[in-house]
């Protein structure tokens, strides 16, 4: 049925591949807003560990659960492998709907059904989501023309990005109730993956690629300078030996690297290792408790919706804005893994606030200090699949994505667990209730955030000394 159905839209389809491009870049962008409700997740926290009666931890648990969903990307992107985008819209129209109603389902019961169960079904949620999400952005990057690569992802990920307050604006709908707001959901994105499953072999200008690899780079070096114009697939000789130009290694065809070749690359798990120690706080301390830091605060709760929605905004507008700047300062000598950098001098700067300003000032610093964090954390986002894609020379980009972000899976746990844990123990010092108040309650995370990101920082100079001494020469561990 949806083999016919994309038969029929393909005929409908306008021929030009322009607008083939701007129809995938629109359902791509829609896809990854309805792709990330992981980051609405503090909108509703509050809400569902008052009615299951979970301790923060046991709530950082479902939030794991949920980022781990995200981390095992790996599964519906062999399927895209397989099956194409189809088969990865298909799948993730089916964990949406079965995770939304699964959770619906649980906030019927006493409890909630326990703090396992609704991490498995908040892990099938985000597992449909991150289908559904990468299925829009691989098929984008694999259809970009090559000097917009850059801006494409920025422009996909902004969706991500956007999503938290997307899903915020569904929740005020469906008034605030949980009930309501995930069987909506559940309809909603399952909707979304199964139109994605009928136009995208449509929208599709390209034959299918190997799942994650991008057409081969040719005769570009890592500042993306391209060699002269060539005719009939070889570069033009000059008529006059004499002034022929000499070969260089930039005007010779980049092999096609394997997964070994990338994973022996010193500079894949500098970047790594940078990467999931930045995203690991930006998620595990601040998406994650978000409200809970509010509520710490004495923030209200109309004032918290607030916050999320502007964590959203700023998130967005990071992957926007390092998607321009990639390929604006390329040409200037920036690499893509230098953006990194900024980043994490960015989120270190705003923990070492929220840690060190005086108490009063805590619930003021705030905002910015989330708005920061939520920019560096979208725009690494962008810059991963981007600078994998350009170093690697557009190899297996969709496996080294799920690389990633399996390993921000296992750390989000380990932060989200910790972070839980040292506000437990605040609040049982208070003695009052599960809640804890005051900025008291979150020093101890602060603390091993701006920790963190320190050390992120200083692998992230290592990385961009070594991308400039190594060129683009192998570089083995």
């Amino acid at each position: 049925m949806i083999r016919n159905l994309a038969e029929r839209a393909c005929a409908a389809c306008p021929e030009a591949p322009a607008w083939r491009q701007i129809l995938l870049l629109l359902l791509g962008t829609w896809m990854a807003l309805c792709g990330g409700s992981l980051y609405a997740f503090s909108r509703f926290e509050v809400q569902i560990m008052s009615r299951c009666g979970l301790t923060a931890q046991q709530l950082d648990v479902v939030y794991a659960a949920g980022q781990a969903g995200v981390g095992l990307g790996i599964i519906p992107g062999t399927l895209y492998d397989l099956r194409g985008p189809v088969g990865a819209c298909l799948y993730g129209a089916v964990f949406n709907a079965a995770g939304n109603f699964g959770m619906s389902l649980m906030l019927q019961r006493e409890g909630c059904g326990g703090v396992s169960t609704l991490a498995f079904w908040y892990f099938l949620v985000q597992q449909g989501s991150v289908a559904i999400f990468q299925a829009g952005l691989f098929s984008n990057i694999a259809n970009a023309p090559p000097k917009m690569q850059g801006v494409i992802t920025g422009i996909v990920s902004s969706g991500y990005g956007l999503s938290a307050a997307f899903v915020t604006l569904l929740f005020a709908f469906f008034g605030e109730d949980l009930d309501q707001y995930f069987k909506g959901t559940g309809v909603l994105f399952a909707i979304t993956g199964l139109v994605a499953a009928a136009l995208m072999p449509c929208l599709h200008g390209k034959p299918r690629l190997a799942y994650g690899r991008l057409p081969e780079v040719t005769g570009k070096d890592e500042a993306g300078v391209s060699p002269p114009p060539t005719k009939l697939g070889r570069q033009e000789e000059s008529e006059e030996p004499e002034r022929a130009a000499p070969a260089t290694p930039s005007s010779k065809s980049v092999p096609h690297m394997s997964r070994k070749d990338i994973l022996c690359r010193l500079d894949f798990w500098l970047f790594l290792m940078s990467f999931v120690l930045l995203q690991a706080i930006g998620s595990g301390l601040y998406i994650a408790n978000l409200s809970l830091i509010g509520d710490s605060l004495g923030i209200s709760a109309d004032h918290r919706a607030i916050y999320v929605r502007a964590v959203s905004y700023s998130n967005c507008l990071g992957r926007l804005c390092v998607g321009f700047a990639m390929d604006a300062l390329e040409i200037r000598g920036v690499h893509r893994s230098d953006h990194i950098v900024v980043t994490a001098v960015g989120v270190m700067l705003s923990s070492f606030a929220l840690l060190l300003l005086p108490e009063e000032v805590v619930p003021h610093a705030l905002l910015p200090a989330l708005a920061v964090t939520a920019a560096a954390y979208g725009a690494n986002w962008a810059i991963m699949p981007s600078f994998i894609a350009k170093r690697f020379q557009g190899s297996h980009v969709g496996v080294m994505f799920n690389v990633h972000s399996g390993h921000i899976a296992v750390a989000v746990l380990l932060t989200s667990y910790a972070v839980g844990g040292l506000y437990d123990i605040e609040a049982a010092q208070q003695g009052q209730d599960a809640f804890c108040r005051g900025a008291i309650c979150w020093r101890s995370s602060f603390a091993l955030g701006a920790g963190l990101q320190t050390l992120a920082l200083l692998v992230g100079l290592v990385l961009a000394w070594s991308v400039r001494r190594c060129g683009g020469d192998m570089h083995r561990t």
